[in-house]
């Protein structure tokens, strides 16, 4: 396998470089998945829980509606995780539940039974049988098939669709049968179904589309258990899919998308019990704590979310890396996230992660952090200032900026901070490389593959810190093919290793984002990795 991927070395890097210029065109959107197993096929479990009770209607918000409703051609989450696009299935899903670890980023089967690994670039996946397009005479009531997911798949892969990327690694898509797609992909990619299952991968009818030639003002035909009945400027509306495919779900008659753009809005909705389940910030959360101590919550672990923290090794001081080394040595990450985040961040190496297993411990990162005497001695002789370019993306980023320059000076670093705006943030520190220190925050990138060629390897269009590595490009190169996860795992640890130690990146504080529900909420067990929905399906009421 390793000598097939080595022939195709320079095809790969083409096709991460399109996924990560795809991914560039969706950042103003604002994680991934564990590797395939060669050997094991996946299938989606069906829910039997006794005592569950049915009915009622669950109640959500979220911050903007879509511009439009074409699923293929919009790359915001508000269409296609929080609007209309709840209407849709996809091939795969990421996996929920009550034993699902955050980050989780395991996939399942949505619409297939199973899938095999033909060889490492082929994959067949067998369809279920039986699924209906929702009721209607726009697709003859019809059941979904192969044709379906190849036509859905050609269409999203259209080079002008801001989620063309997602399948930037496919070559090809087969219908094999009625119910049987062979997907090949242009090289091993051990991502690929990452954006399978991302939510903007949606399986369209082909008779839809021909309606108005696009999906722009729909209609809106899926196959989820969701079905769109009104839709308004504050709302969106929808009932409860009869005829979905796993039998008893969804467990709500149901659910009701409120249009709330403010936080503190959705916040106080929630406290008067127009909304049943709403994010906080961390001071929300301990308001509403001191008025219901038993609230129940859930503190999830993001990836690729939050602020990072990156140096410029091609500037003086810091084209020396033992005065890199001391600004991380100078940094207590730990102590900032619980005086400026209020605890609500964890340390990590800034790209999505399969799940927490893929993480340093806390000792081997706090041997890096933490120890300014060590700092101190590699700063003797560093006379030239420092700036440390802060995006204006919200107090916490300019209080944390605040907090690593004073802890720089503490150890001889003549440290000072500049406030940018967001745009020029983006162009000059994303694209532009004009920093000696930056931070803010990641552009959105949803695979571990992504995010480490596009800014770690010598060749990424988004490397703007100077530094390349013949050995780090060869870690890279060889987790992106590597479908067996543990020996990925390792792989990944290694290259979170060599960013500790030649201190060019990471990020300090990774978002956690905390939930409440209300008290007659039961079985919200979500997972947001790929903007995934699939867990409101299970949510339901307690005394129905």
């Amino acid at each position: 396998m390793i000598r097939a991927f080595i022939s195709n070395r320079d095809r790969m890097l083409f096709v991460i470089a399109l996924l990560v210029f795809f991914a560039l065109a969706a950042c103003s959107d604002t994680s991934a998945m564990s590797p395939p197993t060669a050997v094991v096929p996946t299938s989606a479990s069906t829910v039997g829980i006794s005592g569950i009770a049915y009915g009622g209607t669950l109640r959500l918000a979220t911050r903007e509606a879509p511009v439009h409703f074409d699923v293929h051609f919009d790359a915001s989450t508000a269409l296609s995780t929080w609007g209309p696009g709840l209407e849709y299935s996809r091939l795969m899903r990421f996996t929920t539940g009550p034993d699902v670890v955050l980050p989780g980023l395991v996939v399942e089967c949505e619409l297939c039974e199973r899938w095999v690994m033909e060889d490492d670039r082929t994959f067949l996946f067998e369809l279920r049988e039986g699924v209906r397009w929702h009721e209607g005479e726009l697709v003859d009531d019809r059941t979904l098939n192969a044709g379906d997911v190849v036509y859905s798949y050609d269409r999203q892969r259209s080079p002008s669709g801001p989620n063309a990327g997602l399948l930037a690694a496919v070559d090809g898509v087969e219908a094999v049968g009625e119910f049987a797609v062979r997907i090949t992909l242009a090289v091993p990619d051990a991502d690929f179904m990452l954006g399978l299952a991302d939510a903007r991968s949606k399986i369209v009818a082909p008779e839809t589309v021909a309606v108005n030639g696009d999906l722009r003002n729909g209609p809106i035909v899926g196959t989820g258990p969701w079905k769109l009945a009104s839709f308004s400027d504050f709302a969106y509306v929808f009932e409860r899919n009869q005829s979905y495919f796993e039998d008893g779900l969804p467990y709500a008659d149901g659910l009701e998308v409120h249009i709330i753009p403010d936080q503190a809005n959705r916040y106080a909705a929630f406290r008067v019990g127009q909304l049943d389940i709403v994010d906080m910030e961390p001071n929300q959360w301990q308001d509403l704590l001191d008025d219901k101590p038993d609230a129940p919550s859930l503190f999830a672990r993001e990836t690729g979310t939050g602020m990072e923290l990156g140096i410029n090794a091609s500037r003086e001081p810091f084209d020396d890396p033992a005065v890199r080394r001391a600004v991380f040595q100078a940094h207590d990450p730990w102590n900032a996230i619980e005086d400026i985040w209020d605890g609500a961040a964890y340390v990590s190496p800034g790209f999505p992660i399969s799940d927490p297993s893929w993480l340093l411990e806390r000792d081997e990162l706090a041997a890096v952090f933490g120890n300014p005497e060590q700092a101190r001695e590699a700063v003797r002789g560093v006379d030239r200032p420092v700036v440390i370019r802060v995006g204006n993306y919200g107090q916490s980023y300019l209080d944390h900026a605040a907090r690593l320059a004073e802890e720089m000076r503490a150890v001889g670093f003549d440290a000072s901070i500049e406030i940018v705006n967001q745009r020029l943030f983006g162009d000059a520190v994303w694209f532009g490389g004009d920093y000696q220190i930056f931070l803010g925050p990641v552009p959105l990138i949803t695979t571990p593959n992504a995010y480490l060629f596009g800014t770690l390897h010598s060749a990424g269009v988004w490397n703007t810190t100077g530094l390349a590595d013949a050995n780090l490009d060869r870690l890279i190169e060889q987790q992106a093919v590597e479908y067996d996860t543990a020996v990925r795992r390792g792989l990944v640890q290694d290259i979170q290793r060599w960013m500790l130690d030649q201190a060019v990146r990471y990020m300090p504080a990774t978002r956690i984002s905390i939930w409440t529900w209300q008290q007659n909420v039961r079985g919200f067990h979500p997972n947001f990795a790929g903007f995934e929905y699939s867990h409101w399906s299970n949510v339901w009421f307690e005394g129905g």
